[in-house]
């Protein structure tokens, strides 16, 4: 009962629906622009560009909202750029899935921020590593991406300020917060042994599912370590939840794009669904991260689905592979946590 409750408790009341303007622009108009212009391609991974800043931008100060968006943007630029050269390599896909999300793992030391930008950073590896780039090489696939990323980015800075408090007085120059950053970070790969064993555990089990994946040659099978990489979390309560929400928002997902199906497979309605998903998914996440996690997934399949429409089955196929994801994520995850339960966190420093 208490993780069904935890999972979906609203925060804040109320509907962004700047933001939720914003998001839908950012993410929604690379993929209708692409599909118009018949370059599907370039549409998705500008969207998905986007999509990925635009979760980057916190809420706060001008200064937080610029630094962190166009740090997940750079850092998802080169996870693009990495995710495509490894593409056709299935030794080179698992030992980079490995030490890409083994290092965004830590970024959870600096706090929510920093573990949301880990994971669009880890999200965006593993769908570009699945997606194949098609005509397109690695450097036009990360210039698209970083347009999107670019807009994203504009966007969502100025959504955010409608709400965002005053500058501080005496601010900490730019420079020395990045060096005040990388000692932090230094410190948490040193020092805190709770983040190391959970940035060890999930690296190895995404890379173990993504390894499953390619050797059963799965069609769409990325969903499996994304799905892994969505659920797991240092602690098993945490975790839990988040299974539980992933869960919600597959089914939601799933039963989007089978109405859509239904009323029509015109690749317009596919991508007005897309747009009318992001838009939900920006204007109520202030209000938990229930909607994140929901309205994530069928932002994520409208987007792929509206370039390459294969109807209902892609739906089924997708909430096949996100259950054998989160099954396989916290069987593995609750093996680990069985060999080392008292696990103890070292204070940084």
């Amino acid at each position: 009962g208490g993780v069904w409750r935890e999972a979906f408790r609203v925060e804040r009341r109320g509907i962004d629906v700047p933001a939720g303007l914003a998001g839908a622009v950012a993410s929604c108009a690379p993929l209708a622009l692409g599909v118009a212009i018949g370059e599907e391609e370039i549409g998705v991974i500008a969207c998905f560009g986007g999509l990925n800043a635009a979760l980057g931008v916190p809420r706060g100060v001008l200064r937080e909202r610029v630094g962190w968006g166009a740090g997940a943007a750079l850092a998802c630029c080169l996870s693009v750029a990495v995710a495509t050269a490894v593409q056709d390599s299935v030794a080179g896909s698992i030992a980079a899935a490995f030490g890409v999300i083994g290092l965004a793992a830590f970024l959870r030391t600096f706090g929510p921020n920093g573990g949301l930008t880990g994971f669009v950073i880890g999200a965006i590896f593993v769908i570009t590593n699945g997606i194949s780039a098609g005509s397109l090489d690695v450097g036009e696939r990360v210039l698209w991406f970083g347009l999107g990323s670019l807009g994203g980015v504009v966007l969502m800075v100025a959504a955010y300020a409608r709400d965002a408090p005053p500058p501080k007085p005496g601010a900490t120059p730019l420079v020395k917060l990045l060096v005040l950053g990388a000692r932090q970070l230094r410190r948490a790969v040193a020092g805190d042994a709770l983040l190391r064993a959970h940035a060890l555990r999930v690296a190895s089990i995404v890379a173990a599912t993504t390894l499953l994946y390619r050797l059963l040659d799965l069609e769409h099978g990325y969903w499996v370590p994304l799905s892994v990489l969505a659920v797991l979390q240092p602690e098993e309560h945490a975790s839990d939840v988040r299974a539980v929400q992933r869960a919600a928002g597959t089914l939601v997902g799933a039963a989007l794009i089978a109405l859509l199906t239904i009323a029509s497979g015109e690749e317009w309605l596919m991508i007005a669904g897309q747009g009318l998903a992001a838009f939900g998914l920006f204007a109520l996440f202030a209000r938990g991260y229930f909607w994140l996690v929901v309205l994530l997934t069928p932002t994520a399949l409208l987007t792929v689905s509206a370039a390459d429409y294969q109807g209902v089955a892609v739906a089924l196929e997708r909430v096949g592979w996100s259950a054998l994801g989160i099954a396989l994520g916290l069987a593995i995850a609750e093996l680990c946590w069985r060999l080392a339960p008292h696990l103890p966190r070292t204070p940084p420093g």
